[in-house]
């Protein structure tokens, strides 16, 4: 029964390394891109550059469609360190698409990047983890 256990605890290490290993964005590598949904919305986020930004954010309804919205924001919180950063107002770059130049998360570690969506249905949260290296 304890190999059991132990095997499972192997598992779930390699696991959570995988994952993470794929969650990190190299820097000055390839961009990093996110996927999520909503009940009204398909949003992608890329991160350019770990921890300065730019990134951004494709906002489609849920047949494929660019959606232009009345805003877009993104609120960054360290929830490990209870670090919360003023939200981020976007830029629109053209249906569906919106960007914030300099998103800087001051401190390496995991962070999660908020899209709050304000569209005709209401506001849209979509969450993503983003691990900054430190």
């Amino acid at each position: 029964m304890k190999r059991r256990g132990t095997w499972a605890a192997v598992c779930a290490a390699v696991l959570a390394g995988a994952v993470l290993w794929l969650l990190w964005p190299g820097g000055g590598a390839e961009p990093t891109v996110l996927r999520s949904g909503t009940e009204h919305y398909r949003v992608r986020l890329t991160v350019e550059r770990s921890g300065t930004g730019p990134v951004t954010i494709d906002v489609a309804d849920l047949r494929g469609r660019p959606v232009t919205l009345r805003s877009v924001t993104v609120e960054p919180v360290m929830t490990n360190m209870g670090h919360a950063l003023e939200p981020v107002t976007t830029v629109a770059q053209g249906p569906g698409r919106y960007r914030a130049e300099r998103l800087a998360l001051p401190m390496g570690g995991a962070w999660a990047l908020t899209v709050l969506m304000h569209g005709p249905e209401g506001t849209d949260r979509a969450t993503f983890p983003v691990l900054v290296a430190g």
